[in-house]
């Protein structure tokens, strides 16, 4: 291989990975955020006055796993 062909390969092989990186925490937090939508549903099938998660809740999951920026927006 030539230099600039081995540059294009890892430069690719590098944006593959971070995108994986990426898709992996975007995966986890959907994840964790299903489960809080279950708790939330199975709160309203049993009349419960509150649901157990609001809007904060879901922000902090994406905020842990990394997928808002410091202004608090998605970055996906």
């Amino acid at each position: 291989m030539k230099g600039k062909e081995i540059i294009e390969k890892y430069t690719n092989l590098t944006a593959d990975v971070l995108m994986q990186e990426i898709h992996a925490r975007a995966l986890a937090c959907h994840c964790e955020c299903l489960g809080m939508n279950a708790e939330n549903s199975f709160a309203v099938s049993i009349g419960a006055a509150t649901i157990p998660y609001n809007d904060s809740h879901y922000r902090s999951v994406m905020q842990k796993w990394g997928l808002m920026n410091e202004k608090g927006e998605p970055i996906i």
